[in-house]
């Protein structure tokens, strides 16, 4: 049997000049197998087979980890997460085009025809437009008050970063901190904001974390609990 049939995802490989071994990454949506540039396909396909318990093992221990975070996320129940608390979303149909507002007990979201069997791909994308404006907002008092200068502020649909700085110091930050308490809001910030100063993660650059954040601990804990649920859509 071919190690592409092996299992439910699929394998994907490729070859790297300055590999030097045969490695795998197991994750939830293929198998990334790389090999040094002139390695045989079958020898690839070999240590796949060779392997193939050990794949097994990390993709059932993937999965189980997805599903529990899918069973956390409330939208299914009427809730949307917002600041770190499960809010009431109410969906209706629209007349013209989508919208979401801001209600006084949570959020409503009215949907335009044609978007029946995909209202949470839609909530999602409304909730992403909303938020930006007011992350942005938040960052630039943020950067005024802590004193650093800073270029561009985008919003983005990042898949699996909170936020990144380019060396012209442009700002990235994911649209689902809107997600997360406000606390954990200004840490990411202040953390894109110390590589203004120090595009790495250097002594220097954790100690400036510290200086204008203390006890990110608390931050930290919290995206490691609570982060999974919320890059879920929506």
């Amino acid at each position: 049997m071919s190690a592409q049939n092996l299992f439910d995802c699929p394998i994907r490989f490729v070859k790297r000049r300055r590999q030097r071994y045969i490695r795998i990454r197991v994750k939830a949506d293929e198998v990334l197998v790389s090999a040094p540039f002139g390695t045989p396909g079958s020898e690839m396909e070999r240590f796949v087979q060779e392997k193939r318990e050990w794949i097994d093992a990390n993709l059932k221990k993937l999965n189980e980890k997805k599903s529990r975070i899918v069973q956390l996320n409330r939208f299914d129940e009427g809730f949307l997460l917002y600041e770190g608390e499960w809010v009431p979303v109410e969906l209706s149909d629209s007349n013209g085009r989508s919208s979401f507002t801001e209600t006084g007990f949570g959020f409503q979201a009215k949907l335009a025809a044609g978007t029946e069997g995909n209202e949470a791909y839609e909530v999602a994308r409304l909730y992403y437009n909303w938020s930006k404006s007011r992350l942005e907002q938040r960052f630039r008092e943020l950067a005024i008050v802590k004193g650093f200068t800073h270029g561009n502020v985008v919003i983005r649909n990042q898949k699996s970063k909170w936020g990144s700085c380019s060396g012209k110091g442009n700002i990235n930050l994911n649209w689902r901190l809107i997600k997360c308490p406000r606390f954990v809001q200004d840490y990411i910030f202040v953390h894109e904001m110390c590589h203004l100063k120090h595009l790495n993660h250097s002594a220097s650059y954790w100690a400036l974390v510290d200086q204008h954040y203390p006890g990110r601990e608390r931050a930290e804990k919290w995206l490691k609990e609570h982060g999974p649920v919320a890059f879920q859509n929506p």
